[in-house]
């Protein structure tokens, strides 16, 4: 019997001959219906609907056969529920059936997603900003801007450090967590900070000038030695020196964004067997290993290389020229490097020592920020 039915029984009455000879007029008529009248009921063998007979004589009442189980009824083989489904809680309804579903294909927690939709491994792309220039973000959150007339920025987001070429390559900055340098023409100006002191010092054709925001005078080391001088350094930390030269690159070009677009449509991608992810945009060539090491290489006409490299994992960072090579790097060798044909500055970020060297002599400051000659 379905579940929420009640069974109904038909009432058997015995009439009158009167009734008798009017029900015998279409005897079959008669039978036919209570016939189908009790099997659309289906009612069980206690409550079986019984006919009238022709004759005043009593007649063996109609009996239906007798199944195991009821073609309608729950208990039927195709009214069985999977064990998946049968398992569900009985409080289950619409709503919360939709609340465990995911949004997000295969639309099922118990399937595995196809490799179709793993995320891509290398994680790299490409788009040309509105600012006009190219914008490279690779792996380990390292992010490469290429300007229309080639201006380069480096960007490491995970040691807080960038890097910034111009377009002349005169002209190039670096931020670094520990210090700051601004190479503009023949002179590069360096300046970090600590608890000790704010240091600044100075690299141009006449020699080193360095002084500190403790001390009163500002020292000029030459080939003569180091002595007290006069002379103006810029505040670095005033402003973000490698964003400030980059973007002005870009604004010197006029078609920049088409430029860009088509530079993008002419860059070529290759992996070498040691697992090197390999860009070549205009004449910049890129690198980044497996680790997230990026090495940006440009060349220019006069067949000199300009070399940018950071590292997401250890925080170094360099930038080879001809004119300048700088190093910088964090952990228990923290410390920033400048030389200059044989001009030197070393910056300790342990010691907090400042030490500056030309043509054979050293001075600076030492971990309590005094000055000393060496």
């Amino acid at each position: 019997m379905g579940k929420g039915k009640e069974t109904k029984s038909l009432p058997v009455s015995m009439g009158n001959r009167e009734d008798h000879e009017k029900e015998n007029k279409s005897p079959i008529t008669r039978k036919d219906a209570e016939a189908s009248s009790s099997l659309a009921k289906v009612v069980s063998n206690d409550a079986l609907t019984k006919v009238r007979p022709k004759t005043p004589a009593r007649v063996t009442p109609l009996t239906i056969p007798s199944y195991s189980s009821s073609p309608l009824s729950p208990t039927a083989e195709e009214f069985q529920l999977a064990p998946h489904i049968s398992a569900l809680p009985a409080n289950t309804n619409l709503s919360s059936l939709f609340s465990t579903l995911s949004l997000t294909p295969p639309f099922s927690p118990h399937l595995p997603p196809p490799p179709a939709w793993q995320p891509h491994h290398s994680g790299v792309t490409a788009v040309v900003e509105q600012q006009g220039y190219i914008s490279l973000r690779l792996r380990h959150d390292v992010v490469l801007d290429i300007s229309a007339n080639q201006a380069i920025r480096l960007t490491n987001n995970l040691k807080n450090s960038s890097m910034s070429l111009s377009a002349c390559t005169t002209q190039m900055a670096l931020v670094h967590p520990k210090g700051r340098i601004l190479q503009y023409g023949p002179r590069v100006e360096v300046q970090t900070e600590d608890e000790v002191s704010v240091k600044n010092a100075k690299i141009y054709p006449r020699g080193i000038s360095f002084t500190a925001n403790n001390m009163a005078l500002v020292y000029l080391l030459d080939e003569a030695g180091a002595r007290s001088t006069s002379d103006m350094f810029h505040d670095l930390y005033a402003t973000q020196i490698v964003d400030t030269l980059f973007v002005e690159s870009c604004q010197r070009e006029g078609q920049s964004v088409s430029t860009c677009i088509r530079l993008l449509d002419m860059a070529r991608y290759w992996r070498t067997e040691a697992g090197v992810d390999c860009w070549v945009i205009g004449h910049v060539f890129i690198q980044q290993t497996e680790d997230g090491l990026v090495t940006v290489e440009r060349e220019v006409q006069h067949g000199d290389t300009f070399v940018l490299k950071t590292s997401p994992s250890n925080g170094k960072v360099r930038f080879d020229s001809r004119f300048v090579q700088v190093t910088a790097s964090l952990g228990d060798e923290s410390h920033m490097f400048l030389r200059s044909r044989d001009r030197r500055l070393h910056y300790s970020g342990q010691t907090k020592v400042f030490t500056v060297r030309n043509a054979g002599h050293s001075a600076g400051f030492d971990k309590e920020g005094e000055l000393r000659i060496f």
